[in-house]
Formats: C-alpha cells, sequence, structure tokens
C-alpha cells in the first residue's frame, strides 16, 4: 500500500518558480518504493524525481508559461502497485494583471539590497510575499470599514486602478509589509537583527497606511477624491 502525496502552492504568477514536492509520500507497509513521478501539467510528461533513500529530494522545481487551473499529479511505483493521484484545478497560475499585486521585489531593493539572498528553496521571487500583502490590506480595509459607496469591499482590481499618486502610496504600504512578512519568516532570537527590522517595518507600516492622504474613491466616478481619506478620522459606514 502506497499513499501519494504532492505539496505546492495553490496560487502562482505565471513565469514564477513553482516547487512540487513529493516528499511526503510514503507506503506504511515498508513496500520499496521505486520510482516517484510528477506531471507538473494534464497532458505533460511525467518526470522522474526519485533518489533512492532519499525523499527530501522527490521534487521539482516548475514554472508555467500559460495562465488557468492546472492539472497536477504524481504517480508512485512500488514493488506490488503502481499508483497515481491527481489534484484537479490544484494550481492557479495567473497572469501579472490578474495578480494585481501592488509592489515587485523590485521596491523591495532599495530598502534591503541583500533581500534576494533570503529567498526561500523553491523560489525565485517574493511574489507570493507580495501577494500575502495585498490579502493583508484588503483585510485591513474591511476590517476598518472602509468600503465603497456601495458598502462593497474594495478588491485587489480597485487598488490596482487608482490614480498614479495614489498607487504609489498603495506600493509603498505593500513594500513594508512585504518586507515585514519575509523578516516574520526568517526563524531568528529575540534579539537578532532580524527581530529589529520587523519591528522597523512594523511602525513604517502603520506609517503608510495611516497617512492622511490615503484616498480613496469614495463616489466610483472613476477618480480620486479631492479631499483626502483620513483612515483615523473618517466617519465610518456601519452595515
Amino acid at each position: 500500500m502506497i499513499f501519494p502525496k504532492l505539496t505546492f502552492d495553490t496560487v502562482v504568477q505565471k513565469d514564477d518558480m513553482i516547487r512540487l514536492d513529493a516528499s511526503l509520500t510514503f507506503s506504511p507497509e515498508n513496500d520499496h518504493i521505486n520510482d516517484v513521478e510528477i506531471q507538473p501539467e494534464e497532458g505533460g510528461d511525467y518526470i522522474s524525481v526519485f533518489v533512492n533513500k532519499q525523499p527530501s529530494k522527490w521534487f521539482i522545481d516548475w514554472a508555467y508559461e500559460t495562465s488557468g487551473f492546472k492539472n497536477v499529479s504524481v504517480r508512485v511505483t512500488c514493488s506490488h502497485e503502481i499508483k497515481t493521484k491527481t489534484y484537479a484545478a490544484g494550481i492557479n497560475v495567473l497572469d501579472e494583471d490578474e495578480d494585481a499585486l501592488l509592489s515587485t521585489d523590485n521596491d523591495l531593493i532599495p530598502y534591503e539590497p541583500d533581500i534576494l539572498n533570503y529567498l526561500p528553496k523553491g523560489k525565485n521571487s517574493y511574489i507570493y510575499a507580495h501577494r500575502k500583502s495585498q490579502e493583508r490590506i484588503l483585510a485591513y480595509l474591511d476590517e476598518q470599514r472602509i468600503w465603497k459607496s456601495d458598502n462593497s469591499r474594495y478588491t485587489k482590481q480597485d487598488l490596482v486602478d487608482l490614480g498614479a499618486d495614489i498607487q504609489d502610496q498603495f506600493k509603498q504600504w505593500s513594500t513594508f509589509q512585504t518586507l515585514l512578512i519575509i523578516f516574520e519568516s526568517i526563524q531568528v532570537s529575540g534579539g537578532d537583527i532580524f527581530q529589529e527590522k520587523k519591528q522597523e517595518y512594523e511602525n513604517l507600516i502603520r506609517q503608510a497606511r495611516n497617512r492622511s492622504s490615503l484616498r480613496l474613491d469614495q463616489d466610483q466616478d472613476g477618480v480620486i477624491d479631492d479631499v483626502p481619506y483620513n483612515i483615523r478620522s473618517t466617519r465610518l459606514i456601519r452595515r
């Protein structure tokens, strides 16, 4: 009996590296595993990642050239059986416009020139962290009841469609938020320099998101409101 298992990010941007990891595949009855193969996309080839007695190496780093949902499979061959597990629509590949991120790695480098040295294994960018920042920003706006005039939540597309000056403010917020996420993920002691960096970016995030010049298009006329939208003093619309 064998139990194929594949772990991966469920959302990735086109042409960005993703690790497809079969290292948690196992056989409780100690059936000898002879091969582990991964099919990154339906209709493509199965690629062997098997290294005998070294399951930590049963992975492949991949990138998708087209957007859309991808079916990804892992096939395991043992002495008595072959078993395949398919993750239908397991990976959602977005193009850059669909992802609608507020910042990029190039925005991080002026603050942390060596930041790319800390990329996790299986990553060639921090796009995943920029996406998490986007989620946190949208969640913050919703938690603070900063909504559009119809009481609906702001979406990621709403934020990238703002005027250039407002986009720059959100870019700064997203940049600091992304740096915080990166340093949060680095496991270090409380007195380490990375802890100091976390605190620094937490302070910068508070400053960026609370700027009185952070304006939103409340009346949805396609034009940023002339009066600055002050998160701290604006009367909130309650549902």
